[in-house]
């Protein structure tokens, strides 16, 4: 017990010192991920609190290491934080506040209630960058010695030369595509019952 406690002093030490470096300026993705996962390190316990202060501890390394080979301009503790390091920690403070009474909730601005601009862009940049990242998957894992008008490779060609002509096009193709199969999905859900009443009645 007094380990656990003595490891995640450690780390909390070494999380603030890398805070008041100006870690978030330097690469403020990078850090909202530790942040996020010293959060979920601290609400456990046991094995599972050993887990992930462990990868806590490796990307608190690798991103100290990161900050001591960063010129100091690019630290700067001195500077404002970036807009994106700013949308990540509101972001993070909305999604881990604890819930409260009805009455607070209601005295907070709209703001929350709709989501920002910012927060829209940033979502679908998230999005565009999980498109492009499914698609280079897609088509690292082609099918080996396929045939030149193979069904899938053709499909799979086709994507990488969208993607590379206009990844915009190519996130709003995907998500087109998405939306099509999640209707048929919903069409084939609502057809079933009505198929297997009329099934049942045809038996009796």
């Amino acid at each position: 017990m007094n380990q656990a406690l003595s490891a995640c002093s450690a780390l909390e030490a070494l999380q603030t010192s890398l805070r008041d470096a100006g870690a978030a300026r330097l690469d403020a993705v990078g850090w909202h991920y530790i942040e996020v996962l010293s959060q979920r390190a601290r609400a456990q316990t046991g094995h599972a609190q050993a887990l992930l202060n462990d990868k806590l501890t490796t990307a608190l390394a690798q991103f100290k290491r990161k900050l001591d080979e960063a010129p100091p301009a690019a630290q700067g503790s001195e500077t404002s934080p970036s807009p994106l390091a700013t949308l990540l920690s509101e972001m993070a403070q909305h999604t881990t506040a604890p819930l409260t009474a009805p009455s607070t909730q209601a005295s907070k601005p709209s703001a929350w209630r709709a989501e920002s601009t910012q927060v829209q862009q940033f979502k679908k940049q998230l999005n565009k960058i999980s498109v492009q990242k499914q698609v280079k998957q897609a088509i690292a894992m082609a099918p080996q010695n396929a045939g030149p008008i193979n069904s899938h490779m053709l499909v799979l060609r086709s994507l990488g030369l969208m993607r590379d002509a206009s990844p915009d096009y190519l996130n709003r193709f995907i998500n087109y595509v998405d939306t099509l199969l999640s209707l048929e999905e919903a069409g084939k859900a609502a057809a079933s019952p009505k198929k297997s009443t009329s099934v049942v009645k045809a038996k009796k």
